[in-house]
């Protein structure tokens, strides 16, 4: 089923686009929120009026996303990490966590919007576009400082990593086994 978006909807499309989806969706969740309009149901005129509305709305909501990437670009975040003495890095920082950093710093956004191809894993300074409407990105500086492990917490992640490598290897075993 063809709809017309007239709101951002992440993972779907933005304010604006026809898209396809699965009729059950339309009918039970888009349409009855009025986030879609079916495409096509309504008379020339009506789809017209609407469409006019619908851009109108997306220049407004341009306007108002360029004020908060501009506040997002004068913004840095900090994570601490875990870094052992040989330089290893426990755990990572992804985008949940970013999002939620930038939900505290007083922007409600969905941690779909931050774009981040894969974990930070590395410390330093690094730059995460923030997505917050088709035609406005933001760059953020997150950066990431190193906090020293301690010798007790180190032996716990090589304990849990020894363990995990012994489990994938007892499983790869038994897959050897049975074929």
């Amino acid at each position: 089923m063809k709809v017309m978006l007239s709101e951002d909807v992440v993972g779907l499309g933005d304010i604006g686009e026809v898209v396809t989806v699965r009729p059950g969706y339309a009918r039970n969740f888009l349409l009855p929120r009025g986030i879609a309009m079916e495409w096509g149901s309504a008379s020339s005129k009506e789809l017209e009026h609407r469409v006019k509305q619908i851009e109108s709305k997306k220049r407004r909501m341009k306007k108002e996303f360029e004020v908060v990437a501009q506040k997002i670009r004068e913004l840095a975040v900090s994570f601490e990490v875990r870094v052992a003495t040989g330089g290893k890095v426990f755990g990572s920082v992804g985008t949940k966590e970013i999002a939620l950093k930038l939900n505290e710093a007083g922007f409600a956004l969905d941690r779909k919007r931050v774009l981040l191809p894969e974990p930070l894993k590395k410390v330093g300074t690094h730059f995460v576009k923030i997505k917050l409407h088709p035609e406005v990105e933001a760059l953020l500086k997150v950066v990431v400082n190193q906090l020293e492990a301690t010798e007790a917490e180190e032996a716990t992640e090589t304990r849990q990593a020894r363990k995990a490598l012994d489990e994938k290897s007892a499983e790869r075993d038994s897959e050897e086994i049975l074929q």
